[in-house]
C-alpha cells in the first residue's frame, strides 16, 4: 500500500472508531455520521491505492461505480447506498435516528472495511 492510501485508511479506521462509539454512547445521529466517513474514506483509499485522485463527494455509490473498474463492488452496495443518506442529514438537527438504525449504520461501515481490505488494502 502507498503513503497516501495509508493515510485514508487511518482517518477511515479513526471513524469507525468514532462510530462505534458513538453508538455504545447513545449518540446515534453521530454514529451513522461517522459510519458513513469511514465507508467513504475506504473506498477513497482504495482509488488513491488503483492510482486515481478520489472524486470530491460524498455519494458512496458515485465512488463505489468509479472503483467497479478495477474491483467487484456487489458486496458492498446496499452499505453504499444506505450510508450515503448520513453524509449531510445526520449533522444537523430535526434528523431523527435510532438505536437499531445506527447499530446497522455501524454494520454497514464494518462490512465495507471487510471487504476494502480483502481488496488489497
Amino acid at each position: 500500500m502507498n503513503d497516501p492510501a495509508e493515510a485514508w485508511v487511518r482517518r477511515a479506521q479513526e471513524d469507525l472508531a468514532v462510530a462505534r462509539h458513538a453508538s455504545q454512547s447513545g449518540w446515534h445521529a453521530t454514529a451513522c455520521f461517522h459510519a458513513q466517513q469511514s465507508a467513504e474514506k475506504w473506498l477513497k483509499a482504495l482509488l488513491v491505492q488503483s492510482g486515481l485522485r478520489p472524486p470530491r463527494t460524498h455519494d458512496l455509490g458515485v465512488l463505489a461505480d468509479t472503483l467497479a473498474a478495477f474491483v467487484a463492488v456487489d458486496a458492498i452496495r446496499e452499505a453504499a447506498l444506505v450510508l450515503t443518506e448520513y453524509a449531510v442529514d445526520a449533522r444537523y438537527p430535526g434528523t431523527d435516528v435510532d438505536a437499531d438504525e445506527a447499530t446497522q449504520a455501524v454494520a454497514y461501515a464494518e462490512c465495507v472495511q471487510r471487504w476494502a481490505e480483502t481488496t488489497g488494502l
